[in-house]
């Protein structure tokens, strides 16, 4: 399928309110650990009573808290600003999605293989293709709700490919929900927080032309493929 074919795709508003709601809830726990670092910060200037050490201690930890949270918030604005953003469509170059997905996954259970120079780097060049490969790692993540392995492969070029991306371990399995979602059978009403990803990962892909797939070849491995 070409880009000019490119099907039509309209979105419901309940889907913009779902994923509103899923942006919100994956940052408000690093945003949170911030304010709550500042907090610690400020009871430490009100509080004469302690010795020259115990402040110092607890400032040092004040800010190892805010330094963490606020990394972990950066890192997922990127992978949100490629897999959702406008950023994400034209992006020619797996660079920086695979600094943005290795940063997602980073202090996690799962792990990401991902070659600075995977074969056939030419389909990078295809238009939305790095949209869609970190829609992928995102869905591959979460179906890895114990840890694992997330590969990357690709195969073809601009005009004609192939991007595999395989989740490795336990339980490696997309729940029907999810996969209902993805492929697009689930209605808006029935999406949730939790399946919100999925169903627009599949819609940015129509809408760009890729044919996604979805094979569990055992209860430890599952395959999403994309074709154009």
């Amino acid at each position: 399928m070409t880009e000019s074919s490119s099907l039509p795709v309209s979105v419901d508003i309940r889907v913009l309110e779902l994923l509103a709601s899923k942006l919100c809830h994956d940052l408000v726990s690093p945003v949170g650990a911030i304010r709550n670092g500042l907090e610690l910060i400020e009871e430490m200037q009100e509080d004469e009573d302690g010795g020259p050490a115990a402040v110092g201690g607890f400032l040092g930890e004040a800010v190892k808290l805010i330094d963490h949270s606020s990394e972990q918030a950066d890192r997922r604005l990127r992978v949100f600003r490629l897999a959702y953003g406008l950023a994400g469509r034209d992006q020619k170059g797996f660079g920086d999605a695979r600094a943005a997905a290795s940063g997602y996954v980073e202090g996690g259970r799962t792990r990401l293989d991902w070659p600075e120079r995977v074969p056939h780097d030419m389909t990078a060049q295809r238009r939305g293709v790095v949209k869609l490969v970190l829609n992928l790692v995102m869905l591959a993540d979460e179906a890895l709700t114990h840890g694992g392995l997330v590969s990357v492969a690709a195969d073809g070029d601009e005009t004609s490919g192939r991007i595999t991306v395989t989740a490795a371990g336990r339980p490696g399995t997309l729940k029907p929900e999810a996969a209902a979602a993805l492929a697009g059978t689930a209605s808006p009403e029935a999406l949730s927080p939790r399946t919100i990803h999925a169903y627009l990962a599949g819609r940015l892909a129509e809408s760009d032309g890729f044919r996604i797939g979805v094979a569990t070849e055992s209860s430890e491995r599952l395959v999403f493929t994309a074709e154009w």
